[in-house]
C-alpha cells in the first residue's frame, strides 16, 4: 500500500516539472516540416482525410502510419494542444521511471528523475520542426518507457486498462524504426532470459504479446513499398555515393558517425554518465583511474572539436570519413575507430560499480539497443541530414542508465550532492532549449556533422 504523503509529494513534483516543459513547449517557433505541414493542413487537418493520407503513404512514403497520423494531427491545430500532450507525456515518463526504479518510495530519486527528465536534449526535436520531431522521436519514446514500465512490473499491480493501453503504446513506439529495434532487444533479451534460471520479471505472458507487435511492427515495416521509394527519392536528393556503397559500408558510416556524436558532439548525456561514474569511484574509491581517464576523453575530444569549429584549427585530428572507415583508410580515420572502441570498453567496465548482476547486464542491454538503434541509421541515406535527432533514442537510454549510478550515490547518503550536480546539469540544458527556441545560432556545436559536409 502506497503512503498517501508520498504520492501526494510525488505528484506535485512531477505535476510541476510537466508545467515547466509545457511553458518550454508553448514557446516553440513553428519552422521547417511544420510550417510545410501547416501549409497543406487542407490535406489532412480532420481525421478522415488525415487517415487517408497516411494510409497513402504507406505505399509511396512510409511505413510510419501511427506516427505520422498523430504528427499532422498536432501539425495543423493550435500549438497548444502539442505543449499539453507534450507536458502530460513528460508526467508519464517520470512516472513510469519512478514505478520502474523507485521501489522504495524515496522522494529524493524522484527529485532526481524529474532533473534527469530536463536533462533529455530537447534541442535534438528542433532539427526537421518541433512539432514533427518530437511526435516522431520523444512521444514515441516517452510511449516505449510507459509500455515497458507496465510488461515489467508485477502482474498482481497492474489494472486490466493497462495491459491495453501498454499494448497500443507498444504498437505506437515500434512504429518508429529505431524504437522498433530497442525494444525487439530488449523483449528477445527477456525471453531467452526467462528460459534460463534467472528470470528478471515476473509478467511473462504479458512479454510475449508486446514481442509479436514489435515483429508485426517489424514485417509492416520491411513490406512497406513506400519506404523503398522515399529511399531512393532521399539517396538522389541527400546522399548519391550511398548507392555504391554495400551493407558492410553503410553500418561502418552508421557506427563512425554514432562515435563521433559521443565523443565530439558536445553531449550533456554523456558528460553526466561518465561524470556521475567518476563522482561514484570517488565516494566509494573504487577504480578512479578507470573512470578518470573516461571522464578526461569526454572532456578532451569535445574541448579539441571545439577549438576546430571555434578556430578552423586542428583540421588534421577531425577529417571525418563521410563514408566510414572501410573507405577512408588513413591514420586519423583508424585511430577515431580504435578511440570509439577503447571509450566503449572503458564505459562497460567503468559502469560495474558492484551492482546486482541481473542489473549491470539489463543496463548493458539498454546501451547495446540504443547504440544499435543509431548504428542502424547508417542503412538510411539521410544519415547526415536527420541530424541530432536520431540520436534522442540513445541518449535517453543513456539517462535511464544513469538512474542505477545515482540510486547508489544516494545510497551512499550524498543526497544533496547528487541533487546539486543534477540541477546542474538541468540548468545548462534548459538553457539551451531556451536558446534553440528563441533561435539562437547555436547548432554549429549541436549537428555535429552539419557543420562539416
Amino acid at each position: 500500500m502506497l503512503n498517501k504523503k508520498y504520492i501526494k509529494q510525488r505528484t506535485i513534483l512531477f505535476t510541476i516539472t510537466s508545467i515547466v516543459m509545457f511553458i518550454f513547449f508553448y514557446q516553440i517557433p513553428i519552422i521547417t516540416d511544420d510550417v510545410y505541414n501547416w501549409q497543406h493542413r487542407d490535406l489532412f487537418n480532420t481525421i478522415p482525410s488525415d487517415i487517408n493520407y497516411v494510409i497513402n503513404q504507406y505505399g509511396n512514403w512510409s511505413s510510419r502510419t501511427v506516427i505520422n497520423f498523430i504528427m499532422y494531427f498536432f501539425s495543423t491545430h493550435n500549438v497548444i494542444y502539442f505543449a499539453l500532450t507534450s507536458a502530460f507525456l513528460i508526467f508519464i515518463l517520470q512516472l513510469s521511471l519512478s514505478q520502474l526504479f523507485n521501489a522504495n518510495k524515496q522522494i529524493c530519486l524522484d527529485l532526481c528523475l524529474s532533473l534527469l527528465v530536463l536533462i533529455i536534449p530537447y534541442p535534438y526535436f528542433s532539427t526537421a520542426g518541433w512539432i514533427a520531431t518530437t511526435t516522431t522521436y520523444l512521444w514515441p519514446i516517452v510511449a516505449a518507457v510507459y509500455s515497458v514500465n507496465i510488461t515489467f512490473r508485477s502482474a498482481y499491480s497492474i489494472k486490466w486498462y493497462q495491459y491495453i493501453l501498454a499494448s497500443l503504446a507498444t504498437i505506437y513506439a515500434a512504429n518508429n524504426e529505431q524504437i522498433m529495434i530497442v525494444l525487439f532487444i530488449l523483449y528477445i533479451a527477456t525471453i531467452i532470459i526467462n528460459f534460463t534460471k534467472y528470470k528478471l520479471f515476473k509478467n511473462s505472458k504479458f512479454i510475449y504479446l508486446q514481442f509479436i507487435f514489435v515483429i508485426l511492427d517489424f514485417a509492416y515495416f520491411v513490406l512497406c513499398p513506400g519506404n523503398i521509394a522515399r529511399s531512393h527519392a532521399e539517396t538522389v536528393r541527400w546522399f548519391p555515393e550511398f548507392a555504391k556503397l554495400n551493407i558492410v559500408n553503410k553500418l561502418d558510416i552508421g557506427f563512425m558517425t554514432t562515435g563521433e556524436h559521443i565523443l565530439f558532439g558536445n553531449s550533456l548525456v554523456i558528460l553526466l554518465l561518465v561524470s556521475l561514474l567518476f563522482l561514484l569511484s570517488m565516494l566509494t574509491s573504487r577504480k578512479m583511474v578507470l573512470s578518470s581517464i573516461t571522464l578526461l576523453i569526454v572532456i578532451i575530444s569535445n574541448i579539441l572539436f571545439d577549438i576546430f569549429l571555434l578556430t578552423d584549427h586542428l583540421h588534421i585530428f577531425f577529417q571525418f570519413p563521410k563514408l566510414g572507415l572501410l573507405r577512408s583508410l588513413d591514420l586519423f580515420t583508424i585511430l577515431q575507430f580504435i578511440i570509439y572502441i577503447v571509450f566503449i570498453i572503458l564505459i562497460i567496465f567503468d559502469y560495474y560499480y558492484g551492482q546486482n548482476k541481473t542489473l549491470y547486464i539489463e543496463m548493458l542491454i539498454l546501451l547495446g539497443a540504443g547504440g544499435l538503434s543509431r548504428v542502424s541509421l547508417g542503412l538510411s541515406p539521410t544519415n547526415y541530414v536527420s541530424a541530432t535527432r536520431t540520436f534522442a533514442v540513445l541518449s535517453i537510454s543513456i539517462l535511464i542508465m544513469c538512474i542505477p549510478v545515482i540510486k547508489e550515490i544516494i545510497k551512499q547518503k550524498k543526497v544533496a550532492l547528487i541533487i546539486s550536480f543534477l540541477s546542474l546539469f538541468a540548468f545548462c540544458n534548459m538553457l539551451i532549449f531556451s536558446f534553440e527556441i528563441m533561435g539562437a545560432n547555436i547548432g554549429k556545436f549541436l549537428p555535429l556533422w552539419l557543420s562539416i559536409w
